[in-house]
């Protein structure tokens, strides 16, 4: 036993000295274990286009999926899962100066404390924002706008503890053009970088736990391509995660008629090499990594899942990467409606059981 208490304090001490301040970030991102999204819920858009006097709670029910209650948090929290993530738009609950909506607010931080009530950590984002557009020349409206709205979020949260995450953006890139879902143009990787130094200062400045507060940051479009990876600046702050976002192959995860298998040696390669990339870039340097979306869409193709879902696992704990599952649509796994766990097998899979 002597032994090994030598070797354990010698790893320690080894750590200390290669990744100093980061350390503790690790560690903290190891107890986060597996995950879900909570997505197409807090983060619907589009109802005031139709229905121009709806209530906006209303919003949160908008694309078919039922009010988030205490219920769904607890169920999660027994089915093994230690991490929720919750995407939030807050675009169409702003005024005209980006003053977000108090009843907006009120409802995102119910929704938070029933998560954190179950024993779980929170993740909280700015998600489907359209005035979040990698438009160069508006840059500095959007920092003014961006940074305007974490304050009020981070002000609200300040006196939260370090279960509770914010994500600086989800997928920040130049919709509609040739560039968005690519690794970006080297302006626009930078104006992201920019944006996520933004937010940290923003975060700090605001107090209270902010200040010891983990903050995920992203690249351009959350890819997970080398080149992307490689052009995120991580700000000098010791409790950074990196946000990436992953569906490989994409006719299998993603098209809805596309491929119902994926199991090729070149469809592994691919994968490997991504995770692999992710550790020499982030994971090394002492920077963790939390897949924050990712998975495969149901098309009658269980065992395929699967298997691509043990694989995707497997790449993961080599390089001790957090996975948290895209859990809506066609991705789900939990039937929020009814209770219930449509996918048993793959909840297993993906929390290590």
């Amino acid at each position: 036993s002597a032994l090994l208490t030598a070797v354990a304090l010698s790893i320690f001490l080894y750590e200390m000295i290669r990744f100093g301040g980061r350390m503790y970030t690790r560690y903290f991102t190891a107890r986060m274990g597996a995950g879900l999204n909570l997505g197409n819920t807090l983060d619907a858009t589009g109802l005031r286009q139709y229905r121009p006097d709806a209530d906006e709670l209303e919003y949160e029910v908008w694309w078919g999926n039922p009010r988030l209650d205490r219920e769904t948090f607890e169920m999660i929290a027994r089915a093994g899962f230690r991490t929720v993530r919750i995407p939030v738009t807050w675009e169409e609950h702003m005024d005209e100066e980006g003053r977000i909506s108090e009843r907006w607010m009120e409802r995102v931080q119910e929704v938070a404390d029933m998560a954190l009530s179950a024993d779980l950590y929170v993740i909280i984002n700015m998600h489907h924002e359209e005035w979040l557009d990698l438009q160069i020349e508006k840059e500095a409206e959007i920092q003014q706008r961006f940074g305007f709205a974490w304050a009020q979020i981070a002000g609200r949260f300040q006196d939260y503890d370090e279960r509770l995450l914010f994500e600086s953006m989800n997928e920040p890139r130049l919709r509609d053009s040739v560039y968005e879902w690519t690794s970006g143009t080297q302006q626009m990787r930078e104006m992201v970088n920019r944006l996520n130094e933004l937010f940290v200062k923003t975060v700090r400045e605001a107090g209270g736990g902010n200040v010891r507060r983990f903050l995920l940051i992203c690249p351009y479009a959350s890819t997970c391509e080398e080149e992307g990876m490689r052009g995120l600046i991580i700000p000098d702050d010791t409790r950074i995660i990196v946000s990436i976002h992953m569906y490989k192959p994409y006719s299998f995860c993603q098209k809805k008629g596309g491929d119902t298998d994926w199991d090729t040696p070149e469809n592994r390669e691919k994968a490997a090499s991504i995770f692999s990339d992710m550790n020499d870039i982030f994971v090394k340097k002492g920077v963790p990594v939390i897949l924050t979306e990712f998975g495969c869409v149901d098309k009658g193709n269980l065992e395929e899942r699967l298997t691509w879902t043990e694989y995707y696992m497997e790449l993961a704990g080599k390089y001790h990467i957090n996975c948290i599952w895209w859990d809506c649509g066609e991705y789900r796994l939990l039937d929020r409606e009814n209770g219930m766990w449509e996918f048993p097998e793959m909840v297993k899979i993906l929390w290590g059981q």
